[in-house]
């Protein structure tokens, strides 16, 4: 399974390389063949014109005898007929094809020769014509003969060498290319490896990222998805240990004072206000379950939001509104200072939720008789809204935390307050969801200003 990779990688590459090779040997080995039997028969019709030469200076029997003396020692034969084509000298005893071959040839004009037999492949000779001309006139013909083993034992022992080149290239080009294969597919199989850790739930991963191709780019993009994923696994484990002590607390004070007010020596007065509390305690528990809700949808990319355009002093007033009853009992004083006719793109139910949420939390933390101030600025392309309380504000080194999951400036969590922690988290991912932004400052109190979108980016 390791060397699938590496074995395709190289089997391609193999067969490619193959492709060319054989490709450039099959052009390398015709030209080269071609131009030796060239060279052969070029050379053969050369040593005809030379002894045609000859002859033409002197054709006597003793000039005859002396060309005839020359090629008697040599592969090939010489034949010289006289103008009719009768045979008047030969190197050696003819064979019948030689004869056939002469008898069959036309008595061409004067011409400076020319191969008059090429198919060394199928004929046992190649032969060249080259006409004896004197004063003019054709006196004979010099006829050359070439086995065609000569030829053939040329090409064979060529084949040979392209053969045995041929196979050590071929060996060559697989060591080479399966090696740089290996080399290639080493870094991958290595990432495959770490890849399956990461399956695993196994987040030390160390990848080599040092190359500077799309092998480091992806090393590198590993490394941060391991680091990315420690890094969500402790966030979880985070989580999961503030949720278990969140619900902790309710459930500890609804077993609790329901222990009491079911006793019979609790008188009604007492029971009435242990039920009271009961009630807030279910109330506060219900509403973190229904935000981890919300926060899960927008984990898994199921929280919806549905946008238009809202007009924004419109929506501040319903938001208020549906926060009536809280504000009533806290005694808080909330203002609104927006502009008319200014509008936002907005989902208006995850609008109204963000500015309860910020308005919940601004009224749980700013003491007795909350005074909360809302004011709207217009600005070209968002509308600024900054929400503001005279409460005691956050520490400073609180303020980048402040819209995390189950963050708490109060770590006692003494039901005083009742926040559940989520609130701010479930503003900040609906904001960022609209393409607005958020964030919190200590001004005289805390400051919750929120960027929103007029012109639709979702």
């Amino acid at each position: 399974m390791r060397r699938r990779i590496s074995l395709k990688l190289g089997m391609l590459f193999f067969i490619l390389m193959i492709l060319i090779e054989l490709s450039l040997f099959f052009v390398l080995y015709t030209n080269i063949s071609n131009h030796q039997i060239d060279e052969v028969l070029d050379g053969l019709l050369a040593r005809g014109g030379s002894h045609r030469n000859v002859l033409e200076k002197n054709f006597d029997q003793g000039t005859l005898n002396h060309v005839v003396l020359m090629e008697s020692e040599a592969e090939t034969d010489v034949v010289i007929t006289d103008e009719k084509g009768q045979i008047l000298s030969s190197s050696s005893i003819l064979e019948e094809y030689q004869r056939e071959l002469i008898e069959s040839q036309e008595k061409a004009q004067p011409d400076q020769g020319r191969i008059i037999e090429s198919e060394w492949k199928t004929e046992p000779y190649v032969a060249t014509l080259s006409p004896i001309v004197r004063n003019g006139n054709i006196e004979g013909y010099v006829y050359m003969f070439s086995p065609s083993t000569i030829i053939r034992n040329l090409t064979s022992h060529l084949s040979q060498q392209f053969i045995f080149v041929m196979i050590l290239t071929l060996l060559v080009t697989l060591i080479v290319v399966f090696t740089l294969s290996k080399l290639i597919t080493k870094p991958l199989i290595r990432m495959k490896e770490e890849t399956e850790k990461l399956s695993r739930g196994e987040t030390t991963v160390e990848l080599d990222d040092h190359y500077k191709d799309e092998l480091g780019v992806l090393a590198r993009s590993i490394n941060r998805l391991a680091e990315d994923l420690e890094r969500m696994k402790q966030e979880r484990n985070d989580f999961l240990s503030s949720i278990a002590h969140e619900l902790r607390t309710p459930l500890t004070y609804l077993k609790g004072y329901a222990d009491i007010a079911s006793r019979e020596e609790t008188n009604e007065s007492d029971r009435q206000n242990y039920l009271m509390i009961i009630k807030e305690e279910s109330e506060n528990l219900t509403t973190m379950i229904k935000q981890l809700f919300y926060l899960a949808q927008m984990d898994e990319n199921t929280f919806t939001i549905h946008p238009e355009r809202c007009e924004l002093k419109s929506l501040l007033a319903q938001a208020e509104e549906s926060i009536y009853p809280f504000v009533n009992k806290r005694e808080a004083e909330i203002s609104i200072d927006c502009p008319s006719d200014l509008y936002v793109y907005a989902d208006p139910v995850r609008f109204k939720q963000v500015i309860v949420n910020i308005l919940d939390n601004a009224i749980r933390y700013s003491g007795e008789h909350p005074v909360i101030s809302i004011e709207v600025v217009d600005k070209p392309d968002t509308c600024e809204i900054r929400l503001k309380d005279q409460g005691p504000g956050v520490p400073e080194e609180a303020l980048p935390y402040l819209f995390e999951r189950l963050y708490r400036t109060d770590k006692s969590r003494s039901r005083d307050y009742g926040g559940t922690g989520l609130g701010l988290a479930i503003v900040k991912e609906i904001v960022d969801m609209h393409g607005g932004k958020v964030e919190a400052r200590n001004e005289q109190g805390l400051l919750i200003v929120v960027n929103w979108p007029k012109e639709g980016r979702v």
